[in-house]
């Protein structure tokens, strides 16, 4: 029997049912699927031909699923970070002037980070998806990726968005087996009541996934209020829109009686840790958490959080619902690193596919260095997982059974030219923008 490669002799966080850690093992990849999990005499006696990866000193997880991303807006890099209301005030006025090609380069640096921070899934939501998901497949990402729409305030709105957002997943539905067509409502509050309904029933009808924004903001939160008389939660709830197949962004300005509601209705909420703790408004993640609600993790963006680093991430998770909580037990490592494996699988509709290290399921995984003062002494390996490494200690990768990371390196893309390309593109749009918004003007300070 032929196998493709084997990762030799590392510890492997399978995250299996019994979560097992094994040390000292080996995987074998075949084709797109993880084949076997042993020792690695075993495993090279039954594949013989399979290239070998060493896997001393590294710790080996189911690839990360990074619940919320908009990997486009790497060309805005930092642009709303400290800055009030940076969603209505920068971020918007910014995007009117975006190209489908912006969004294209934007999404080719953006899943290169991610790639390289440990992310095999991205969980997308931007404009001109179809170039966002021709990125997505050249620089070798798994995604669910759904086209924004908006019937009101933002940079794109109308009905054409509305029914692209449709067709691209029936464009998309089965074409590529990387590429998860999702539906992706902006907010409660930037669309329509009767968009909303008919996108609910489009999401059943095609089998696909619903994700947006809930309760991101005051602002948002107040225009529910004072149009339906009640919160965004209440609000989606009310109309039927939450299931289980909705993945709802941020929930930060949610009444209490809200994170029970959430649960109740299967739908998952999506903790951005750096997002939230940088705005001064993290999500109270824990406590949905122990009300039974699905919570999983995104980076979100890097207008405010600045990186794409999954990794990273889980120690903000963890610091920041400890601080929130006042409870050091809160959140603890093998909760946080289920959020961004099985718990996240099991939202996307992937569960035993993607979030574990088993025989059978697809072959998305993560090699980490963990050989250095930074991990040791290692008395217990999930808290060191978390607290000790970030995305720069991620060290191979693999995707649907390719090594798309390899050393450090992304072997799809070339990271140096990507530098320069996403730099000057992202000079170039700022440039514009500022010239049709003066209230713009800062970002070009300093700036010939």
């Amino acid at each position: 029997m032929s196998t493709d490669l084997i990762i030799e002799n590392t510890t492997l966080v399978t995250m299996n049912a019994g979560r097992e850690i094994l040390n000292n093992a080996s995987l074998a990849v075949s084709g797109n699927k993880i084949a076997a999990l042993g020792k690695a005499d075993d495993l090279r006696l039954r594949y013989p031909d399979a290239k070998r990866i060493d896997g001393r000193g590294k710790v080996t997880l189911p690839g990360l699923i990074n619940a919320h991303t908009h990997i486009p807006m790497s060309i805005q890099k930092g642009t709303t970070l400290a800055v009030p209301e940076g969603l209505y005030r920068v971020m918007w006025p910014l995007e009117k002037s975006l190209t489908a090609d912006d969004t294209y380069l934007g999404a080719l640096a953006g899943g290169a980070e991610a790639l390289k921070a440990g992310a095999t899934t991205v969980v997308d939501h931007y404009f001109y998806m179809e170039r966002v998901t021709q990125a997505v497949i050249e620089v070798g990402l798994r995604g669910m990726l759904g086209h924004t729409i908006m019937s009101r305030l933002g940079p794109f709105i109308g009905e054409a968005e509305l029914e692209e957002g449709i067709d691209y997943v029936r464009r998309w539905k089965g074409k590529h087996p990387r590429m998860h067509p999702w539906l992706a409502p902006h907010a409660s509050d930037t669309v329509a009541r009767e968009w909303l309904l008919r996108l609910r029933e489009t999401a059943t009808s095609e089998g696909v996934g619903l994700h947006l924004h809930v309760a991101q903001s005051p602002r948002e939160r107040a225009y529910i209020e004072e149009t339906y008389g009640m919160g965004c939660v209440e609000y989606l709830a009310d109309i039927g829109f939450l299931a289980p197949d909705v993945i709802a962004a941020h929930c930060i300005y949610i009444k209490d009686n809200e994170l029970g509601l959430i649960a109740q209705s299967g739908a998952h909420p999506i903790y951005c840790p750096m997002g939230h703790a940088l705005s001064g408004n993290p999500a109270r993640a824990w406590e949905m958490l122990q009300l039974g609600a699905g919570v999983i993790i995104g980076t979100d963006c890097v207008t405010e959080n600045n990186v794409m680093d999954i990794v990273g991430e889980l120690r903000i998770a963890g610091a920041s619902q400890k601080q929130l909580t006042r409870d050091e037990r809160a959140m603890p490592a093998s909760k946080i690193l289920e959020m961004v494996t099985v718990d996240a699988a099991e939202a996307l509709g992937m569960a035993g596919k993607l979030g574990e290290l088993t025989p059978g399921a697809l072959a998305d995984v993560v090699m980490l260095d963990f050989d250095g003062l930074f991990a040791y002494p290692n008395y217990s390996l999930l808290d060191n997982i978390v607290y000790c490494l970030n995305g720069r200690d991620v060290h191979t990768v693999i995707v649907d059974g390719e090594v798309v990371v390899a050393d450090h390196k992304l072997l799809k893309v070339d990271e140096a030219a990507l530098v320069q390309e996403v730099q000057a593109r992202g000079l170039a749009l700022v440039k514009r923008a500022v010239e049709k918004e003066a209230d713009l003007a800062w970002l070009w300070q300093g700036r010939a």
